[in-house]
């Protein structure tokens, strides 16, 4: 749909052809032709072209949202029991912790870890090494994900940008 600006009223206005409505000598015309817009004084608008700066704050949007989804992908947030793929989120490693914590005050040796309905039973002792490493290892990843927002803003050109390897610098994944 065409797109028509006008100045009213010391303001730039743009609206679509079929939602101007022209008031002329006492008349309404509710669906104005092409003609009729440019004699009410409304010109054509044309979307200007996009200025090297907002071209670069694209591309820099882009690579932060790859990145987020890298993040968030089982590219980084994965470990592995057993050769099972699994992932614990920041809530779960805390509450297992307030657990394990728990249950070694009571005087228990042993716990279990439960995921997608598979029990790990484990020894408390390396229970608790197992959520300090992947606590550790999450952090690291955090961390690298930072550096890479840190990184891509300091980039200066589209051609940095669609160059960026923000997949670089993660920790080796662990394996239990």
């Amino acid at each position: 749909m065409k797109r028509y600006t006008k100045q009213i009223d010391g303001k730039t206005v743009i609206k679509e052809r079929n939602r101007i409505v022209i008031n002329k000598d006492g008349m309404q015309t509710i669906n104005p032709t092409h003609e009729m817009l440019l004699e009410d004084g409304w010109v054509e608008y044309v979307i200007p072209e996009p200025t090297e700066e907002e071209l670069l704050l694209r591309a820099k949007a882009y690579v932060k949202n790859e990145i987020r989804r890298y993040d968030s992908s089982s590219e980084v947030n994965e470990f592995f029991i057993n050769g099972l793929s699994v992932w614990l989120d920041k809530a779960t490693r805390a509450g297992l912790k307030l657990r394990f914590e728990a249950e070694i005050a009571m005087g228990n040796e042993n716990t279990s870890l439960w995921y997608n309905n598979m029990q790990f039973p484990l020894p408390l002792s390396q229970a608790m090494q197992m959520l300090y490493a992947i606590e550790i290892y999450a952090s690291m990843c955090y961390d690298n994900t930072q550096a890479h927002y840190a990184n891509v803003e300091a980039l200066t050109t589209i051609e940095e940008c669609e160059a960026y390897d923000y997949k670089v610098g993660y920790p080796e994944k662990l394996n239990f």
